[in-house]
């Protein structure tokens, strides 16, 4: 409970990268995808800072800020793509006083990524999301929204699917077995209720 110092975390992946529209693409299809998109390598990074509220031993700050890192080929020119982040919080009074996970979309945002000429790797940043919780981890804390989860997928020009991740490892087998709902999470608002119980 002594998260005294600032501390930065870059969540690890638990990715999918699943295709379009839930099949596999045809020949054609992957083929033309190749040629707008070459050697194309995605990644998901949600950068975490906590710092420790004044005047509490228990609250804390939590800044929360998404990126995309995306690369290719450096030869090639890339077409347009975009790419929409969702990131995922948990009420820490219902986590640890009731030891229910009560989760919420806190934010979801979509940016366009410029076509370029030649490839590179560039990182796309997201709007940051601040939120005060209680550290406490026990039967006294009084709440808060802390980071969980992200969901992310990067779209073609025309729209279709180029990759698609999740660190929610439920989501994640969920959206393996049904992966055309995947239009449906990515579609959640802010303030919508999350659940990861996919029975």
């Amino acid at each position: 409970m002594n998260q005294k110092t600032i501390w930065i975390g870059i969540i690890g992946l638990i990715s999918v990268s699943l295709n379009i529209a839930g099949q596999q693409p045809d020949k054609a299809i992957k083929a033309e995808l190749g040629r707008k998109y070459p050697s194309l390598h995605i990644q998901a990074k949600v950068g975490k800072r906590n710092s420790p509220v004044a005047g509490s031993t228990y609250m804390m700050t939590m800044t929360m800020t998404p990126e995309v890192v995306i690369e290719s080929a450096q030869t090639q020119p890339m077409a347009s793509a975009s790419a929409t982040f969702l990131l995922v919080t948990m009420e820490t009074s219902a986590k640890y006083r009731r030891g229910e996970e009560e989760l919420i979309i806190a934010t979801s945002e979509t940016k366009g990524i410029p076509a370029v000429s030649k490839g590179s790797r560039r990182s796309i940043e997201f709007a940051s999301l601040s939120s005060r919780y209680d550290s406490d981890r026990d039967d006294t804390n009084v709440g808060g929204q802390e980071y969980k989860y992200y969901i992310m997928a990067v779209f073609a020009d025309d729209n279709q699917f180029l990759h698609f991740e999740t660190n929610c490892p439920e989501l994640s087998r969920h959206l393996q077995a049904h992966p055309d709902l995947r239009v449906k999470f990515l579609g959640m608002k802010p303030g919508e209720k999350f659940k990861t119980n996919f029975k």
